[in-house]
């Protein structure tokens, strides 16, 4: 395992504890987040708080786990598999998804993620089909 990955590693590793704080301190100050291709990017640790905030309301991430890992210098590439759960809609939602993290002092200063997209819009309902 090499050094870029044993920070994304122990990242999850809070996530799964629910340590918001430890989460952050993996970052740098000046985070950028792509959390979706198209959208405007997560910019500071405060709005990536606001962020996970939001993120742990919306959904119960019940699994993150990376599968396979490259690492060139700083950058750091992992694919996975992330199993969430929707409450509202009482759904399980299974997600592959690859992220790209750029470090910086041993912190993650740009993360983007790729998965689909489509897998986290509300089914739609029977009489709508």
């Amino acid at each position: 395992m090499g050094k870029n990955l044993d920070v994304m590693t122990s990242l999850i590793a809070s996530w799964k504890k629910r340590d918001v704080d430890a989460f952050l301190s993996h970052l740098t100050d000046d985070i950028e987040y792509h959390w979706h291709i198209g959208s405007k990017p997560v910019q500071g640790k405060e709005k990536m708080r606001k962020f996970l905030a939001n993120y742990g309301a919306a959904f119960e991430q019940r699994q993150w786990q990376v599968k396979n890992s490259a690492e060139n210098g700083d950058l750091l590439m992992v694919e996975g598999f992330e199993e969430l759960y929707d409450p509202v809609h009482d759904r399980v939602i299974p997600q592959p998804f690859m992220q790209v993290a750029e470090l910086r002092d041993g912190k993650i200063a740009k993360l983007r993620d790729y998965y689909e997209p489509a897998n986290l819009k509300p089914p739609v309902a029977a009489e709508q089909k």
